[in-house]
């Protein structure tokens, strides 16, 4: 299915390897601010992501929901390959651009599978656009990365997301649970009780559901 398909190229036991990759990459070539600007843009997205997710899914969904749990997979996805982009010699508004894309693309693939609102899209993948921009502002124009190092770690990089698309991360399933189940009794005073109950019956509202 093509959706699943897509949707997989932005789970976390894809995107984290290439992640590191990357940083391991930079650094072997000694560009070390390119690197380091990677590392800090990479950790804060998803740090950034990591908080939303904690505050908002503490309550669980409302019956109308339009916004519980941005879009993990539509934020990192279009951040890290956004990102890649802007490492090179691309002009700013075709990065910015193509950044826009991705995240329509995994959007649509993650409203599709029916794990998320369009609400709750627009938000992970306005999250990586302002990432992206982010980056490309802190690394300033396309560093001369020798272009034999690019096609070497293209195809690494290739290799890599081959060998592990398919696998799914349960990180953001782990973080779901712990704000609902030990973040909302702090926050969520009238569905404490019921967070409670849920977990230690093993089922409940949101059994089975996958929101990340």
């Amino acid at each position: 299915m093509l959706t699943r398909f897509l949707t997989d190229l932005a789970d976390q036991d894809v995107l984290l390897p290439v992640e590191a990759l990357v940083f391991v990459a930079l650094l072997s070539l000694r560009l070390w601010r390119l690197a380091w600007v990677w590392a800090v843009v990479m950790c804060g997205g998803a740090a950034l992501t990591l908080v939303l997710k904690l505050g908002l899914e503490a309550c669980g969904p409302a019956p109308d929901r339009m916004l519980y749990s941005p879009s993990g997979h539509t934020m990192a996805g279009t951040m890290v390959y956004g990102c890649l982009l802007a490492m090179l010699r691309v002009r700013t508004p075709i990065v910015v651009g193509a950044a826009v894309v991705i995240a329509c693309v995994l959007g649509w693939s993650r409203v599709a599978l029916g794990v998320h609102t369009i609400t709750e899209v627009l938000l992970g993948g306005g999250l990586g656009v302002a990432m992206v921009c982010l980056f490309r502002r802190l690394v300033g124009p396309p560093s001369a990365i020798p272009m034999q190092a690019v096609r070497g770690v293209a195809v690494a990089m290739i290799a890599l997301i081959a060998i592990c698309h398919g696998h799914r991360s349960t990180i953001e399933l782990a973080i779901q649970d712990f704000s609902r189940f030990d973040l909302g009794p702090l926050l969520c005073r009238a569905d404490g009780h019921i967070a409670v109950v849920e977990r230690e019956g093993g089922g409940g509202l949101f059994s089975g559901q996958e929101f990340h």
